[in-house]
């Protein structure tokens, strides 16, 4: 008998513990289904945002066979993640920015260097920081039509660097690469080091070649080069000898404000003597403009006033060996940005850059300029896509409905 009234006692308590422990599932379960919800919202509207985050050192080039603009990487504000990897295709038709998310993708990269390859229909970039501390020599390819990313493996690279310059002679259909350098912190010696190296990479064969040309400009970081189909050749200007350093170049200044012209033909440097030239400058851009057959500079950091930054524009005619300034509508001063010459709409695309480098100060802005008409304008920002509230709609109503539930049972038991 005392066994039967312990095992009626003990069932009972089980049975209640049951409901009790039914009760828990169930919330747990809701609490889970919840956040799985929340997390789906969240990284469907981080895929599908409709802008790239503010930053500023990113690598950018022109697609000219899928007329897009391609961005990848740089550094930005987010707090938890201020190397950032990601790709970005714009389309300046619809005025539309769309994040690849591609398969293959490069470590985070700050200061890497990419041109578009048109005889391949490819992305090549090159170097960069991928930490504080790492500075890296790899290649890398990008395909905007299979969406994917990929290591190359030449057997002779360059060696490790960051603020280096490229641009693709189509004519040649090699990439030139010129310059770059370390700062201390990436230079295990602990010094800042800047190079003047002329360098091809042909992407058919894999290999990189050390051109070794017998004159050559001062080496220097920050500079910017850009190839001039109609001349055949590579234009740089500006650049920072020896960054960080007390070693200055023979007239004894850091930046640099002359004008070189590179034939690959013959591996040979001009240095070609305009009778006016910008300021010495780092951190500028620069983009060839075709259909003009202007190279068309802007931005940039000097040190020869106060205010340091420049909004200037200033395109430089290489038959007639002439810089001048233009005296464009908007456009707002900045360093560490990136411009790409949209031939399908005849217009040089700027994205991102700095007021400073204090990452507050990091620009998210897309600008256009149009030599024509010597005009910039600021592109709007886009709208998240409508058909995110295809899954916040009903995902809020689906959770007021559980939350109803919840209450309703917890008056019943």
């Amino acid at each position: 008998m005392l066994y039967l009234v312990i095992f009626r006692d003990l069932n009972g308590g089980n049975m209640k513990n049951q409901r009790n422990i039914l009760k828990t599932k169930f919330i747990i379960s809701i609490l889970l289904i919840s956040f799985l919800l929340f997390f789906t919202i969240s990284t469907s509207l981080q895929v599908n945002a409709a802008y790239p985050l503010q930053r500023n050192a990113q690598a950018m080039a022109y697609d000219s066979t899928n007329d897009r603009i391609i961005v990848y990487g740089g550094e930005t504000a987010n707090t938890y993640a201020y190397w950032i990897f990601d790709t970005w295709a714009y389309d300046y038709n619809n005025n539309e920015w769309t994040q690849m998310n591609p398969t293959g993708i490069p470590y985070p990269s700050v200061g890497a260097v990419m041109v578009y390859d048109s005889d391949s229909d490819k992305m090549i970039a090159f170097g960069g920081a991928h930490a504080q501390y790492y500075t890296s020599n790899e290649t890398w390819i990008y395909d905007y039509t299979t969406n994917t990313w990929y290591e190359a493996s030449p057997n002779n690279v360059p060696r490790l660097r960051s603020g280096h310059a490229m641009a693709y002679d189509s004519e040649s259909d090699v990439v030139i690469m010129f310059g770059g350098g370390l700062s201390p912190n990436q230079n295990p010696y602990g010094d800042s080091v800047v190079y003047n190296d002329t360098w091809a990479y042909d992407l058919n064969t894999d290999t990189w070649t050390n051109m070794t040309p017998s004159v050559t400009p001062l080496g220097r970081g920050a500079a910017h080069i850009s190839y001039d189909s109609e001349s055949d050749r590579i234009i740089l200007f500006g650049g920072y000898h020896l960054a960080g350093s007390p070693f200055l170049d023979p007239t004894g200044e850091c930046y640099q404000k002359d004008t070189w012209a590179y034939d690959y033909n013959t591996n040979t440097w001009e240095n070609v003597t305009p009778s006016i030239n910008p300021d010495p400058r780092v951190m500028h851009a620069l983009a060839y403009d075709s259909e003009s057959d202007r190279i068309i500079m802007f931005g940039g950091y000097t040190h020869l006033n106060t205010e340091g930054l420049q909004d200037e524009t200033w395109a430089y005619d290489y038959n007639n060996q002439t810089w001048t300034q233009m005296n464009p509508a908007g456009g707002l001063e900045r360093i560490l940005h990136q411009m790409a010459y949209d031939s399908e709409s005849d217009l040089v695309v700027l994205f991102g850059g700095a007021l400073a480098t204090q990452r507050n100060d990091y620009l998210d802005e897309t600008w256009v300029y149009d030599y024509n008409t010597d005009n910039w304008t600021l592109m709007p920002i886009p709208e998240v896509p409508d058909d995110t509230n295809i899954f916040f709609i009903p995902t809020i109503i689906s959770l007021s409905i559980i939350a109803i539930v919840i209450v309703k049972r917890r008056r019943n038991s």
